[in-house]
Order: C-alpha cells, then structure tokens, then sequence
C-alpha cells in the first residue's frame, strides 16, 4: 500500500509545508526505511546538477523516521515495513515538525490506522501528544 500527505497550512501567520510518501509491506516485525531516491524529484525540477544529503536533508529524513516511528508504536498490528519514498520541502516554509507531521499522516493512511490522539499544529507549531 502506498500513500502520501502534502501539508499545506498557515497558523498564527507562520507556513507549514511537507509533503512524504510511504510504502507499506508485510515483514516480520514493524520496521522502516528510507528509499535512495527519497529527494529524486529534486533532479526533476532543478536538473541533473541538483544536490542532496546536506545537514537539513538529514533533518528532514530523521523527522521522518520518526514521524512513521511515532504511528507503528501507537497502533496494533502484525509486522510491517514503511518505507519513506519522498519528502519534498518548501526551503522558507518547511519548518520543524513539519516532515514528522506529514510522515504520521502518510503512514496512518497508508496503514488504514486512526489515532486516538492525533498531532496538531498549534501557535507554537506542531505538537505530537504522547
């Protein structure tokens, strides 16, 4: 099963823009990975030459993992692999949260799974209940 959640938010004045794709499998215990093209779409839209893996890539990968991290350890289930296949960014309105909001989102739809306490964005900006 794939799935994928573009957030497109403004609250309080301040953007939240993420967009991640999942793909989900059967596999012996939950587990998650990050596909190699998960910032292909860059080379798409900017050319060959476009880079990625630099320091905020990284951020937004790890919010990612955490992001699909935070759904498989809410939800009952057999074993399941999530694979992160894109994250796209906005450089000026991605901001902190936003990809692990976006991955928990993807991954609760992929997974058919609703939460009992979902994330929100609030003023301060996104918050993850626990």
């Amino acid at each position: 099963m794939e799935s994928a959640f573009r957030l497109r938010r403004i609250v309080g004045g301040v953007p939240h823009v993420a967009d991640v794709a999942v793909r989900v499998e059967s596999f012996t215990h939950d587990a998650v990975a990050v596909s190699e093209g998960v910032f292909a779409w860059r080379r798409k839209v900017y050319g060959p030459g476009a880079v990625s893996g630099g320091p905020i890539d990284q951020q937004m990968v790890a919010e990612a993992v955490e992001g699909v991290r935070y759904v498989l350890g809410r939800r009952d289930g057999d074993g399941r692999l999530v694979t992160v296949t894109r994250i796209c960014d906005a450089p000026a309105d991605t901001g902190v949260g936003d990809v692990k909001f976006a991955a928990v989102a993807a991954t609760c739809q992929a997974l058919g799974v609703e939460l009992d306490r979902p994330p929100f964005i609030g003023a301060s900006g996104v918050v993850f209940p626990d």
